[in-house]
């Protein structure tokens, strides 16, 4: 047989510096592929979500193509209906909007007045002290924002093209397990599928959680509003429900708008406070009770590493970005964990659990045969 020669060891100042430029090369491709890759990514993760029931449907003997169609017409129609009742609030909820600004504009000129009597600070000053402390949060956080919406007008324009991928992902599967086989050796076939059932196993629990989680926050908090006796509760409720997808700082969003209505179109403090309240408590059960036993620990990151998927992800793909970054994450941790020589980085962005893969393979070959390398074999 012949005689392999041992890798190549690089120093490790030399790979800290290729890994640096890596990331470099691979976040910069992130930014200015963001018009193909998200309806690309997006279309990938929806495929591992409805590859289950496509294949079961196919077993039934319906052709594949129609099985995809009708999973994906499911999906349309469920989204579609979601969307109507939403304009449908929309559109209530606005009749109520010239009463608000009025009512915003005397909110305004009494704590103006407050401030002045208070403090013995003009109006004119007021301006002037807001103009100051704004003009710096203006200038560092302008750019961030506008590139976030650059970057989800961009995936609202191409939403079209999301299931037209997904359609094609899933009618050509064969065609990428085929690629996988392809380059890896047969011996890591088994390790390979090992990897994709898990990572399909996390982007399924992760969107059904994530359904789960919606369901129950919007009811929570539709039946919070409706007790404090806030107009368009389905509204309110709804709205910040959908913006859990966002983690950690979703539900503080959305309970700025019916806090906001609350304080103009109410004499009272005690609505805005209910309010804020009531959220603030349906935040404490989505963070430790809701979303833990739902989701599960499968797609679980520590929430440091879900933060700064959070951040690199609003700041690279806007909303959009925001979104898919935390399941992403969640991929690559799956990814890692399952390769021995960066199970450690898999380690670095789990909440400290101590979880082996049985599998022992060459991560060195393993790697090799992903540039197409290919081993000789020696033949008797």
């Amino acid at each position: 047989m012949e005689n392999e020669k041992a890798p190549m060891q690089l120093p490790l100042l030399a790979n800290a510096v290729l890994v640096l430029i890596g990331l470099i090369a691979f976040f910069y491709i992130l930014d200015i592929g963001a018009g193909i890759l998200i309806p690309l990514v997006f279309s990938f993760v929806f495929s591992l979500f409805l590859y289950p029931f496509c294949r079961k449907l196919e077993k039934y003997k319906i052709p594949r193509t129609f099985a995809i169609l009708a999973c994906l017409l499911l999906v349309i129609v469920v989204l579609s209906l979601v969307f109507w009742i939403i304009y449908e609030n929309v559109l209530s909820f606005s009749a109520d909007l010239p009463k608000m600004q009025e009512r915003g504009q005397e909110l305004v000129t009494s704590l103006q007045k407050f401030i002045e009597k208070t403090f013995q600070l003009s109006s004119e000053g007021q301006i002037e002290w807001l103009r100051q402390n704004l003009r710096s949060f203006v200038n560092t956080g302008g750019q961030l924002l506008n590139g976030a919406i650059n970057t989800t007008t961009t995936f609202l324009a191409q939403l079209f093209l999301i299931p037209v991928y997904t359609f094609f992902i899933l009618l050509y599967r064969h065609v990428f397990k085929g690629f996988l086989n392809r380059v890896f050796d047969v011996e890591h076939h088994e390790k390979m599928g090992h990897i994709l059932g898990q990572v399909e196993t996390v982007i399924q629990k992760y969107i059904v959680g994530l359904i789960t989680v919606v369901s129950i926050i919007a009811v929570l908090n539709i039946i919070g509003l409706i007790s404090i006796g806030i107009r368009h509760a389905v509204f309110f409720g709804v709205l910040a429900a959908f913006l859990t997808i966002i983690p950690y700082i979703g539900i503080f969003i959305g309970s700025l708008l019916p806090i906001l209505y609350a304080l103009a179109m109410t004499d009272s403090l005690f609505y805005p406070l209910a309010v804020l309240i009531w959220f603030q408590i349906v935040q404490v059960l989505e963070g430790n009770v809701i979303t833990p036993n739902i989701v599960g620990s499968q797609v679980s990151i520590n929430p440091l590493v879900a933060m700064l998927a959070l951040l690199i992800g609003g700041s690279l793909w806007g909303i959009a970005g925001m979104i898919i970054f935390v399941p992403l994450t969640a991929m690559l941790k799956v990814i890692l964990d399952n390769i021995p020589i960066l199970a450690p980085y898999g380690f670095l962005l789990s909440e400290g659990e101590t979880k082996v893969s049985k599998f022992k393979i060459k991560p060195v070959l393993m790697f090799r045969n992903l540039f197409f390398w290919k081993r000789k074999r020696s033949r008797k």
